[in-house]
């Protein structure tokens, strides 16, 4: 038989939740569609995003004293927090999100047996990736895409973990604050120079984690550093536009000194290397081997590769 399929959009928004995976705990955005679906690292409908919560594994809260890790930005000690939700009223959260953005509750999606027993007989675990995008006209409905970072920034006083997103026409729009915020690139250079936007703290610090409550963090585990996350902002821009990241300048500099391993490649390597983001440097690998190969060139250029 002739195998076609087809790709349909299906809009949504993203709500705040935590994984705990491991006795450790994530901070996700946590997907949720139009059509019920709910991606939290694995698309779910309700039915079984309600076994996700009574499980555990999809939370609205962590208990004080452990680290709460959050992608791309660090891991923290949670030192006390106010939490909003218990499980039953989180999953009543996420049921009243599917209603705002669906309100006749029309084309719900549920996961049949076929389609369950299918997937794990192909081990199959399905966690698509979500598409951030604005409204720039509604006439013919166009969009503008984007992609973004978390970060925490001071407002009004008080103190908030936000998602920042840089759009392809430079618009940078900053979500989880009591009111959205709008800025451009230049602005938000500044306002990482004046520390509005943050990663590290030296003392604990009550974070507003909206929707799920307040949190005071401590001891970091490990964080990005906030200029480094700014070039990670700038990289997301040019790779929505089109034009060479740093992390394919750099592999390209990196194949270009193995072919030509003499000291003007090795000094190009390395300004490459350091263009790009600190914390994302380990994917300039594969799984296993990170950076290792880069910092050795760099740093250790006495040792040799194993072939």
């Amino acid at each position: 038989m002739r195998a076609i399929r087809r790709t349909k959009t299906v809009e949504g928004t993203s709500i705040p939740g935590i994984i705990h995976n491991g006795g450790s705990y994530f901070y996700i955005n946590l997907d949720v569609y139009e059509d019920g679906m709910v991606n939290c690292w694995e698309l779910t409908d309700l039915k079984g995003l309600s076994g996700k919560i009574n499980s555990g594994w999809l939370t609205p809260a962590v208990p004080s004293g452990k680290q709460l890790s959050i992608h791309g930005l660090g891991a923290y000690t949670v030192e006390s927090a106010k939490w909003t939700y218990n499980a039953a009223s989180y999953y009543q959260h996420i049921q009243e999100t599917v209603s705002l953005l669906n309100p006749d509750h029309t084309n719900i999606y549920e996961i049949s047996g076929r389609e369950q027993e299918q997937s794990e007989a192909r081990r199959i675990a399905h966690s698509p990736s979500s598409t951030e995008f604005y409204v720039n006209s509604e006439m013919f409905y166009q969009t503008t895409e984007g992609k973004s970072v978390h970060l925490f920034m001071k407002n009004s006083g008080a103190v908030y973990l936000v998602d920042v997103v840089i759009y392809k026409d430079g618009k940078v729009a900053v979500y989880n604050l009591p009111a959205d915020a709008e800025y451009t690139l230049e602005e938000l250079d500044a306002l990482v120079a004046d520390k509005t936007f943050f990663t590290t703290m030296d003392t604990p610090v009550t974070v507003h984690i909206l929707q799920l409550g307040e949190v005071t963090l401590g001891e970091a585990l490990y964080s990005a550093d906030a200029q480094e996350k700014l070039k990670e902002l700038h990289n997301l821009y040019k790779q929505l536009n089109g034009e060479q990241t740093a992390h394919e300048a750099c592999r390209a500099a990196y194949y270009a000194y193995l072919e030509n391993p003499g000291e003007y490649y090795r000094e190009q390597l390395r300004i490459k290397y350091e263009l790009v983001p600190e914390h994302e440097r380990m994917y300039l690998g594969d799984m296993d081997t990170k950076d290792w190969d880069y910092q050795r060139i760099l740093y250790h250029p006495e040792e040799t590769r194993e072939v």
